[in-house]
């Protein structure tokens, strides 16, 4: 039986993001519609609840406001404002989230990301040029994702996020099937006695 816990994936680098993020396939956040160089605190989860952002961010995309990114994309970006770490929040019963990070300065950096139980990236280089990288989490035998705490030496943006709920256990259809027909069945065996 596995143990509990959370587990990092940055394996897919710079490199555009998988669909799958260990057992989950995820879900993309759709465009941002705010206004571009808005200062947000959070943004709303295609999942329900929504992202947050503890030290406000600075909403661009690139190449309207922030520069470059990696793999083509040309989404939205989460600035730091200046700052060299920031706190994402998760929804309720996040069971698994990526983001891709970036450093403002156009040199290499390392960047770390850590999960609320300890579970960390440890210092991944990211180049400010072109160079954003993928930070994947999630929780193995029902763990969830409560927080992912990201810091550098430099400011930095985050972005590209992705995200899932752990799987809802849904009975199969025997497990609920064979109890029904035994009611009925009984239903109507006492019924027909009834009729005699």
């Amino acid at each position: 039986m596995a143990s509990a816990g959370v587990v990092f994936d940055g394996s897919p680098g710079t490199a555009a993001p998988p669909a799958t993020l260990g057992p989950y396939t995820m879900t993309q956040f759709p465009a941002d519609p705010t206004s571009l160089g808005t200062v947000l605190s959070s943004i709303p989860s295609p999942l329900g609840g929504s992202l947050g952002f503890i030290g406000d961010v600075k909403h661009y995309r690139v190449g309207s406001g922030w520069a470059t990114w990696s793999h083509g994309y040309t989404g939205d970006i989460y600035y730091t404002r200046g700052a060299t770490s920031l706190t994402l929040t998760m929804p309720p019963d996040t069971g698994a989230f990526y983001f891709y990070a970036e450093p403002n300065p156009f040199a290499t950096f390392l960047i770390t990301a850590t999960a609320d139980d300890g579970t960390t990236s440890g210092p991944i280089a990211v180049t400010g040029h072109s160079g954003a990288k993928y930070y994947g989490f999630y929780g193995t035998a029902g763990s969830n994702i409560v927080s992912i705490d990201v810091s550098s030496s430099v400011d930095f943006a985050v972005g590209e996020f992705g995200i899932e709920s752990p799987p809802v256990d849904i009975p199969e259809f025997a497990s609920v099937a064979i109890p029904v027909i035994s009611i009925i069945g009984l239903m109507f065996l006492f019924q027909r006695r009834k009729g005699k």
